[in-house]
């Protein structure tokens, strides 16, 4: 991404910004009651629903929410208050009012002529989610006060791209999406909508997180064992890291600099070092886990994963130890995929 979309003072504000959230949280914060910590969400593949956990307890709260056809990503509005589920085969996207845990709407995807439905992501303003769509290749924009899809982003997009994982810049200027069909990132530009750059980088890239700072994303390449890495400023891959066989997720801390990566095959996580681009530690799960989404508490100290092969299960890492801490079922016989944790309390307004 060149400077003239992402202005300088802007990256420098939000890095005070971060630091200062960081700094006040660590200090300040105290431990949140059980009955008012934030929900973590898991979308369960087979089972067509939400689970609803309380990470205060880890404990599963209330009835599985019933959604659209194989919810496989989902995102949170900034202030939580709504969830975004994307149903790959309905295809389309439910909306969920967290305070009421019941959906409040639909928005189909189909009528675009769209096949598939992967990723989501929402600008750091709420107004927009977009949503990863195969066939044809490309991004649907919906505008979350109507609920509806404004523009179907397709031109620029490579050949049987198959667009998976998306993340939007802290900024909001810039959209990154894993094509998982052609080993490529397209970037859109979110002021015209448009692909201004493709980048190569390994075999079936999964997912995308980018540093709090907006300075670098973190692409999964689930066939090459690797995690790009691509600095914003340029557009350009400046470091790949070898981690475990077949990474899918991949989160990062807010404050620590760390970037958590599931190894699917490997049943590990790779702990990247942000400082260094390196893998700084590897965390061993059970044989045949399959570990698949992954998500991180605000404060960074619990990593939550999802397991593919063990249904209704999720691991609670603590990240100063690395070590597996709890493990939750969710009750439904279902292989359970993204994850995502809402960063405020159900309490608040």
């Amino acid at each position: 991404m060149s400077h003239q979309y992402r202005p300088a003072q802007v990256v420098v504000r939000w890095v005070m910004l971060t630091v200062v959230l960081c700094i006040t949280f660590s200090l300040t914060a105290p431990p949140a009651a059980a009955d008012s910590a934030p929900r973590a969400y898991v979308a369960n593949f087979s089972d067509n629903s939400v689970s609803v956990i309380n990470t205060g307890t880890n404990q599963v709260v209330g009835s599985p929410i019933t959604v659209g056809d194989s919810p496989l990503f989902l995102a949170l509005t900034p202030n939580s208050r709504f969830l975004y589920v994307v149903n790959v085969f309905a295809p389309s996207v439910s909306v969920i009012n967290t305070t009421t845990n019941i959906v409040v709407a639909t928005v189909p995807l189909g009528t675009a002529g769209v096949s598939l439905a992967n990723g989501v992501a929402i600008t750091p303003d709420g107004r927009f989610a977009y949503v990863a769509t195969q066939t044809p290749d490309g991004v649907s924009v919906i505008n979350t006060a109507t609920n509806t899809v404004v523009q179907t982003i397709t031109a620029g997009f490579p050949a049987g791209a198959g667009p998976f994982g998306l993340a939007i810049t802290p900024d909001g200027q810039s959209v990154y999406v894993a094509n998982n069909g052609n080993a490529t990132v397209s970037v859109i530009n979110t002021n015209t909508h448009t692909v201004v750059k493709t980048i190569s980088v390994g075999s079936l890239p999964e997912d995308v997180a980018i540093s709090p700072d907006g300075e670098l994303v973190y692409v999964t390449n689930n066939g090459s064992t690797t995690v790009s890495v691509i600095n914003t400023d340029n557009n350009t891959v400046v470091r790949t890291i070898t981690v475990g066989s077949s990474p899918d997720g991949v989160a990062l801390t807010q404050c620590s600099g760390f970037a958590y990566v599931t190894n699917l095959n490997s049943n590990s996580l790779s702990v990247i070092d942000t400082e260094t681009n390196t893998v700084a530690a590897t965390i061993t799960l059970p044989v045949g886990t399959l570990p698949d989404g992954v998500v991180l508490t605000s404060n960074g100290r619990f990593a939550y994963v999802t397991n593919e092969n063990f249904p209704g299960s999720i691991f609670v890492i603590n990240t100063g130890t690395n070590m597996v801490t709890q493990t939750i079922t969710t009750g439904v016989r279902s292989d359970p995929s993204g994850i995502v944790i809402a960063r405020r309390t159900v309490s608040e307004d």
